[in-house]
């Protein structure tokens, strides 16, 4: 019986890579509640929309998982354009990821289905957000012998 092949994370892939990236930028699935999460700022939200995973066969056992992100990038109010900033370094690191791997997996190829657009958050809440949809292909990690 063949062994089978685990799809590797995405989310957690491109968090890792993103956090490695963003100096100073927390990168989360998960928003901190109340004061921790202005405290955090700036923050970056990736959370997974879609995307479906693929297997080229029996003949051919490289499968890979193809996610889909909405990526939210969060920062003071009082500072206007930080959030579109960090929206900008995030769209200039995700170029760069195709040939990055971590443990998980590796990243073999992205794309950007809307660039950063205005999220607005609810009134007086002392935040900005842009955000932007964001895709990658993830392989399982090579194994050497």
């Amino acid at each position: 019986m063949a062994t089978p092949v685990v799809l590797p994370d995405g989310k957690k892939i491109a968090i890792d890579l993103l956090s490695a990236a963003l100096d100073g930028v927390l990168v989360t699935s998960e928003l901190p509640e109340g004061a921790a999460f202005t405290a955090a700022l700036p923050v970056v939200r990736v959370l997974r929309i879609g995307g479906v995973a693929d297997a080229r066969g029996w003949s051919d056992p490289a499968s890979r998982d193809n996610p889909r992100f909405s990526v939210d990038c969060y920062a003071p109010a009082a500072d206007v354009d930080a959030a579109m900033q960090l929206a900008l370094r995030v769209c200039a690191e995700w170029e760069l990821l195709p040939g990055q791997a971590t443990a998980d997996g590796i990243v073999t190829g992205i794309s950007q289905e809307t660039g950063p657009q205005d999220r607005p958050e609810e009134p007086n809440t002392g935040v900005t957000r842009i955000g932007m949809t964001l895709g990658m292909s993830v392989c399982p990690p090579r194994v050497t012998s």
